[in-house]
């Protein structure tokens, strides 16, 4: 059982999915490594004798010249990047073998690391830190707080790298153009609803085929739980009892949001599971002129301003507000807030933690805030996002806007590990028109209480 749980606990760091969020931690949530229950850090090897902190995390999120910058002013530390493998990652935690910090996702799952056993409590070295000042802090660092029970209260387990409102929309003025559709007000946010009517319109087709996408999508334009949970938020509507034992996927609201996806794929509006499209995301077909929306958070516009030919007329594109449900309140969440925790088994956790405020506020920071990679995680960063051209000011401006309404976290669940696995089991039938989505949505809730009941015991 425990083997099932890390592989799932990996698929869920390679997939992104958005259903993992908060429970009870099984021991002590104050409990250092190796046993000490003090709220002193701990002191690990020797700072005489050079240590090697592993870093699990994503090609090119710290770059070589940041790790020679680091280890010059730290000669007793090295670092050495591991690019981040779920499988791998899942063996290494169950031999006891995790990198010393692993890039996780505090709206995913950090609190799913918690529940296990997995991250360490930085509270001790938060309130030590000459880098890291709470005060200086947005409200997404919070998703890497738990208590055992609510997520955003208690200890500190990590911190976001970056993050971003997730559910806006980029739009490239040429492609409307060619379908003959005015751009939105980005002052009025869409609707679901008028968002996939839009999306109809800008799905253009020449010879019954389609020549361009209408709505693109990270990974595939259909059913995906941070859009569910998106909806869901905007309508106020909850899925999870509140002792998290259960889920109920049958509620009007979640069928409303299904569904919409259902017709966004039926009607071709982006890459889906029908059309096989061979495009490796939805980032690839707005890059090449093939998609003309694509729901992505601020981090996208750090692609667009670094392409060689997007660059070159930068006015062409935008961000629009992220949509709401009908009737419902103006949110616009993060879907992700990727940071990093440390191992609770490091066997240095001082300089891991060193290794951690590096990241989190030195130079790879300030780096990726100036090149508009993510919304920083810190507020004495901002100043630093692009503002220079009139795209870097519009897209800015936009964003200030969606941050009024980004502190609202997506519900979650933190012993559903393969959420997004059993919603595309139970209604990708349904795309090609094989199941009926009321049977879909009653069979996806009986799995779905099946696999919670199951974690929660495996960890009792």
């Amino acid at each position: 059982m425990k083997k099932r749980i890390m592989t799932s606990l990996a698929a869920i760091i390679a997939t992104c999915v958005l259903i993992t969020g908060c429970g009870t931690s099984s021991g002590n949530v104050n409990e250092d490594q190796g046993g000490n229950t003090s709220n002193e850090p701990q002191t690990g090897a020797s700072t005489d004798a050079q240590v090697t902190i592993r870093v699990a995390l994503n090609k090119g999120e710290v770059s070589d010249d940041e790790v020679t910058e680091f280890e010059t002013n730290n000669p007793g530390i090295k670092i050495k990047l591991e690019e981040l493998n779920p499988q791998k990652l899942a063996a290494q935690i169950a031999t006891n073998d995790a990198p010393d910090l692993i890039r996780a996702q505090g709206a995913v799952d950090l609190t799913s690391y918690v529940v296990k056993g997995l991250a360490m409590d930085l509270t001790p070295y938060l309130q030590k830190s000459e880098m890291l000042k709470e005060d200086d802090f947005l409200p997404p660092v919070n998703l890497f707080r738990f208590d055992g029970k609510v997520q955003g209260q208690g200890p500190l387990y990590g911190m976001p790298k970056d993050w971003s409102p997730d559910f806006t929309i980029f739009y490239n003025k040429t492609l409307f153009d060619a379908a003959g559709v005015q751009v939105p007000d980005s002052k009025s946010p869409l609707t679901w609803n008028e968002l996939m009517e839009l999306g109809k319109k800008l799905t253009l087709k020449e010879d019954g085929k389609v020549k361009q996408y209408g709505l693109a999508l990270g990974s595939k334009t259909q059913a995906d739980l941070p859009s569910i949970m998106d909806y869901l938020a905007s309508k106020d509507v909850k899925v999870f009892s509140e002792d998290m034992k259960t889920a109920d996927f049958t509620k009007p609201e979640v069928k409303e949001a299904v569904s919409m996806w259902v017709d966004a794929v039926k009607n071709n509006l982006g890459k889906n599971d029908v059309n096989q499209d061979p495009a490796t995301w939805g980032g690839d077909l707005f890059m090449n002129n093939k998609a003309a929306m694509i729901m992505a958070g601020y981090w996208f516009s750090g692609m667009i301003r670094g392409d060689e030919k997007m660059k070159t007329h930068l006015n062409d594109f935008g961000m629009l507000p992220a949509p709401i449900a009908e009737n419902g309140n103006l949110v616009s969440p993060t879907g992700a807030a990727t940071g990093f925790i440390i191992s609770k088994n490091t066997k240095n956790p001082d300089q891991a933690w060193k290794v951690f405020e590096y990241i989190m506020a030195g130079t790879p920071a300030k780096n990726r805030a100036s090149g508009g990679w993510g919304v920083p995680a810190l507020k004495s960063l901002i100043p630093l996002m692009p503002q220079e051209t009139d795209f870097d000011k519009r897209v800015y401006n936009q964003l200030q806007e969606e941050l009024k309404y980004s502190n609202v976290p997506l519900e979650s669940n933190p012993f559903l590990l393969n959420g997004q696995t059993l919603l595309d089991k139970y209604v990708t039938p349904v795309y090609f028109g094989k199941a009926d989505l009321d049977d879909a949505l009653n069979e996806l809730t009986k799995n779905m209480n099946l696999i919670i009941q199951e974690n929660m015991n495996a960890i009792q």
